[in-house]
């Protein structure tokens, strides 16, 4: 009982679906559309895709229906994860764990059938890339991640704001299909990049803590930034303005969120000020003190 409610202070009823919905999507993309066609995720996943090709092809071992690959990266990402407890903190921890943990299963469980489902193997990349790409980026949504790579990436960019996720990730892939490419064949490599690439901007679209935008708040009543604050934990500047045709102070408020963060906001300063102005700017760039979320 303890531990139970322990584990319900760092993961929400919303956060444990999301991580379950996401794994499954991502796992059923995978295992459905890609896999069968001898193609290759990125990042550590790839790398343990890689090594169950050359305990199959090279060494000749049967491994029955069971796909090793989601074993394979579980315990490639143990080191990782006792990073993630002792530098990331709890929540964070507990969510990745429950992440990586599901990725290993449904990986494992989650069979593909013996033929591909589409003839055409683009198809069945950019059909994959979407379904995994949904599935990928959910799991981000509820505050965790799938272990691996991530991990890294969101310990690096902690210890230094300036830190290039994308450049770590582009290593990492390089290295896989580039082995991709040595090993096996070159189609094969350049159909696991247009998979790769259909997934990333898919869950780009589907984990809006990525996209940032800047919002300005005009209103005229006090200690709005205040409510800034309180909901999305952002900084403010505030700035005294005048109407132009009347003449009459307002408050201008001006920061910089994500896109969840945004959608959040408008609803609390719409329920505090009805008669606000409103002004957002999709997908900016940001340069400074400015804290990236999962």
């Amino acid at each position: 009982m303890e531990l139970r409610t322990r584990l319900a202070e760092y993961m929400s009823l919303r956060s444990l679906g999301l991580i379950f919905a996401g794994t499954f999507l991502f796992s059923f993309g995978m295992n459905v559309f890609i896999t069968p066609l001898g193609l290759f995720s990125g990042g550590f996943l790839g790398i343990a895709q890689l090594v169950r090709a050359f305990l199959v092809n090279v060494l000749g071992l049967s491994l029955g229906s069971a796909d090793i690959a989601g074993i394979l990266y579980f315990l490639m990402s143990v080191p990782l994860l006792i990073l993630a407890y002792s530098q990331l903190g709890r929540p964070f921890f507990i969510k990745t764990l429950v992440c990586t943990g599901l990725y290993s299963f449904f990986l494992t469980v989650i069979t593909g059938p013996e033929q591909p489902i589409f003839s055409d193997t683009l198809t069945s990349c950019i059909v994959g890339g979407l379904v995994a790409g949904v599935g990928a980026g959910l799991t981000l949504v509820s505050g965790g991640c799938g272990g691996g790579e991530e991990i890294l990436c969101v310990y690096l960019a902690q210890k230094n704001p300036s830190f290039s996720v994308g450049r770590v990730c582009i290593l990492i892939n390089v290295l896989v299909f580039g082995c991709c490419a040595v090993f096996f064949n070159l189609p094969a490599a350049i159909y696991s990049v247009i998979y790769s690439v259909t997934a990333n901007l898919t869950l780009d679209r589907v984990h809006f803590q990525r996209i940032t935008m800047d919002v300005m708040i005009i209103t005229k009543l006090d200690n709005m930034e205040q409510l800034v604050f309180d909901t999305v934990q952002r900084g403010v500047t505030r700035l005294h303005g005048e109407g132009g045709y009347t003449r009459e102070s307002t408050n201008v408020l001006l920061t910089v969120v994500s896109k969840d963060e945004a959608f959040a906001l408008k609803r609390a300063v719409r329920k505090r000020d009805p008669d606000a102005f409103i002004i957002v700017h999709d997908d900016i760039g940001v340069a400074g003190n400015f804290e990236m979320r999962l």
